[in-house]
């Protein structure tokens, strides 16, 4: 019998320059399409929000990251949150934040681990 679990990930590296959130998807869109398991919800903090600018635009030969992010929002009824403060330092705005994403506090952070199972930071 397998063991349905929630999950939560905190995404801190940004969409380009290192693999962090490129893992951080992978195993988002892997554990919502060839698992039991649920993804409650997607936190960006520091240079993870970062995948969340609208105004990134990735030359045509690369992945598009914050595109692939959207995608899977939509797909699966996935939230994305971005921390508000961090988004705020690193000139991230609601009028700039890409579309499925979402500006929010450390509360909903905390929410989002008190009711899942697993909690794995990229």
């Amino acid at each position: 019998m397998t063991t349905s679990l929630t999950y939560t990930l905190i995404v801190t590296g940004p969409a380009y320059g290192t693999q962090a959130a490129y893992l951080a998807y992978q195993f988002a869109h892997a554990l919502l399409t060839d698992s039991p398991h649920t993804l409650r919800t997607v936190f960006f903090y520091g240079d993870g929000v970062y995948n969340g600018n609208g105004y990134t635009d990735p030359a045509n030969d690369e992945f598009d990251l914050v595109d692939a992010w959207q995608k899977l929002a939509q797909d699966h009824q996935l939230q994305l949150a971005i921390c508000i403060a961090a988004a705020q330092r690193r000139g991230v705005t609601a009028q700039n934040c890409a579309e499925q994403f979402t500006l929010t506090g450390l509360g909903e952070l905390s929410e989002s681990i008190a009711v899942s199972d697993r909690v794995i930071q990229f």
